[in-house]
């Protein structure tokens, strides 16, 4: 019976060190580069499956996660881990967003799959559904890209790439406006 309670204990420990960071991130809102899921078809990012390392990093915290994202028949699913544990499951298809969440707290569907796209989405595909008051600008130096994204003359988002390529080495995207970083370390499988 004591070892039951110290895994049952131990669980609820591991449960609430991964939400303690999704809690410190505020909500997408009125005033932000896509408070609604971007409406963006998967076929744009172009068929695969990629495996990622992420680490998420706010005022006072950082967790890191791995995540399988598998692009598929226009359908984009994402499974997010941590410990072994499932933590977030989502599937769209450019219309609708399924997600479940397998622990309270867990990152909300719509921010994932924003951030996603925001950082993987072709530059025009990008373009043609953020918000009236939006833009957004890429350069290359080094190998590399920037992606800047604005809203109403102010900078909400400056994502950094290793290569040209979302889907292989490092990216890191500063949510400027709502104080997180995001660390990806990704490749195609």
């Amino acid at each position: 019976m004591r070892v039951r309670r110290s895994l049952i204990a131990g669980l609820f420990y591991v449960c609430g060190v991964l939400c303690l960071g999704s809690c410190a991130l505020p909500a997408p809102g009125r005033g932000t580069i896509a408070p609604e899921p971007l409406r963006i078809a998967p076929a744009a990012l172009g068929e695969r499956t990629v495996e990622q390392r992420l680490v998420m990093r706010w005022p006072g915290g950082e967790r890191a996660t791995e995540a399988v994202l598998e692009i598929a028949e226009g359908r984009l699913q994402l499974v997010m881990m941590a410990f072994g544990m499932r933590l977030v499951s989502l599937a769209y298809d450019g219309e609708t967003l399924t997600e479940r969440r397998f622990v309270p707290h867990a990152p909300e569907g719509a921010r994932i799959l924003n951030d996603l796209l925001l950082i993987a989405a072709p530059l025009e595909d990008l373009r043609r559904v953020l918000p009236p008051g939006a833009s957004v600008t890429e350069t290359r130096a080094n190998g590399g890209l920037r992606r800047e994204i604005a809203l109403d003359g102010m900078m909400q988002a400056v994502i950094d790439y290793e290569t040209e390529s979302p889907w292989q080495g490092r990216v890191t995207f500063a949510h400027l406006a709502m104080k997180y970083e995001l660390i990806l370390e990704s490749h195609e499988i």
